[in-house]
Parts: structure tokens; C-alpha cells; sequence
């Protein structure tokens, strides 16, 4: 993903973010980290699992995370460079010192050089719904080298639901705040089998997890197919 794909992603808020007080305090944010971090735990996380962010933004999760992880380790991944410094001081305000089992870079073609092991887990909320099929594609190959046997990507999109036609824009409401997805731009809609198709198409077997919670997006788990033969 590029900034020239999501340009609103140069300024990511990290104003707002900075003038917010106690994040403890703010609601989204509790209700957001709460959430995550509960849907990782009911599905594999251990504290001696190796987690990879995918668009980890400014730590909402990886502050709660990271001092889960005791033999574990946590690599958050972002497009931009300033919300990666932002989520160093958000660290250091959560308590968590710099030699905690943790990495944080800043990549926009998803280089994942930085990682150096395994991954169990691999995580991305609110990432594929602002990325086009080819930046979807891109993560998905460039993660698959680094998936431990077994490993699993979970992953929310904006699912086009059934009746809905793919050209025109889709309304949604996440908790009160009215906004719309599309075909064409960012936030991006998709028909669960267009991204199963692709998913395949990168080594993946793409289903669905009922139990995310999320009101607007669809939390999607990719798993390695067995004996794929990459195509790219």
C-alpha cells in the first residue's frame, strides 16, 4: 500500500490522537482494544506467540498485547513512519520499555525484511477494507514465507452483502456514524467470493469468523494451503 493509494493515511489522525488525553479513558478506544484483543485470545493466542500487526497503526492493540507475550514476540507494521513514532510514545505511556519482546517498522509495499521468525499469528483489522485487490494481493504473498506451519492470517474487509450491487455504493453505520463503501475507492467493498478467488490465487484458504463483533466490517481467517505452488 502506498500514500498515494490513501492519501488521508500522510495525516492519520495523529492530532486528534495526541490531544485525546487518557486513551484508557476514550471509549472507541477501549472498546476497539478489548475487542481484538478477546477475538485473538479465543483463537490461538498464547503468551509464546510470535504476532505479526499488519497495519498496526498507533498501538491501540500492541500496547495491550505486548506484555501478554512472556516467551512471544510482537512485530507491528505500517505504512507510515510517523504513526510508528507515535506508537513508540503511546508504548512508553502504557509502561512497556523499549526492550520489551516487541519491533515496530514502517513499510508501504508490506516488506516484512524485519521479521525474523516465525509467525503463529498474523492480525490486520481495518487494513484489506482500504486496499485495493492488488495491495490485498501484495500482503498476502509477501506474508506467506513468513507464516509458521499452522499459522493463520485474520484479516476484516468491508463484505458486500447479498442483494447489494458491486458498482454502487453501499451504505453502512458503525455505531451511529453513517459513511458508504465502493467498487472504485477507499473504503473498498468485496464479494467474499472475489477475495476467496484471490486468497487462492496467493497459496490461501479464506473463511469466515462469525464471533469478531465488529458492527460494520467481516473478519475473514486465511490459512496456508497445503501443497500450493506460488503462481508469482
Amino acid at each position: 500500500m502506498t500514500q498515494a493509494e490513501n492519501p488521508y493515511r500522510q495525516d492519520v489522525f495523529l492530532d486528534d490522537l495526541r490531544q485525546g488525553g487518557d486513551r484508557q479513558q476514550q471509549r472507541i478506544w477501549v472498546e476497539h482494544q478489548q475487542m481484538q484483543l478477546a477475538f485473538l485470545q479465543r483463537h490461538g493466542l498464547t503468551p509464546s506467540s510470535t504476532v505479526l500487526d499488519l497495519g498496526c497503526g498507533p498501538m491501540r492493540l500492541g500496547s495491550a498485547l505486548i506484555p501478554l507475550l512472556q516467551e512471544g514476540f510482537y512485530f507491528g507494521q505500517d505504512v507510515n513512519p510517523d504513526t510508528i513514532a507515535f506508537g513508540e510514545e503511546v508504548l512508553r505511556e502504557a509502561g512497556i520499555p523499549v526492550l520489551a519482546p516487541y519491533r515496530l517498522f514502517a513499510s508501504d509495499q508490506f516488506d516484512l525484511g524485519p521479521v525474523d521468525r516465525p509467525v503463529q499469528i498474523a492480525f490486520a483489522n481495518s487494513l484489506f477494507s482500504h486496499l485495493s485487490l492488488n495491495s490485498i494481493l501484495t500482503a498476502l504473498l509477501q506474508l506467506e514465507p513468513r507464516l509458521a506451519p499452522g499459522g493463520v492470517l485474520y484479516a476484516t474487509f468491508f463484505a458486500l452483502e447479498p442483494g447489494r450491487r458491486w458498482l454502487a455504493a453501499h451504505p453502512r453505520n458503525k455505531w451511529g456514524r453513517l459513511f458508504s463503501t465502493y467498487p472504485h475507492q477507499d473504503p473498498y467493498h468485496y464479494p467474499l467470493e472475489l477475495l476467496q478467488a484471490l486468497a487462492r490465487q496467493a497459496g490461501y484458504h479464506l473463511d469466515l469468523m462469525p464471533d469478531f463483533g465488529h458492527p460494520t466490517q467481516t473478519m475473514g481467517r486465511f490459512r496456508r494451503r497445503r501443497f500450493h505452488r506460488s503462481r508469482f
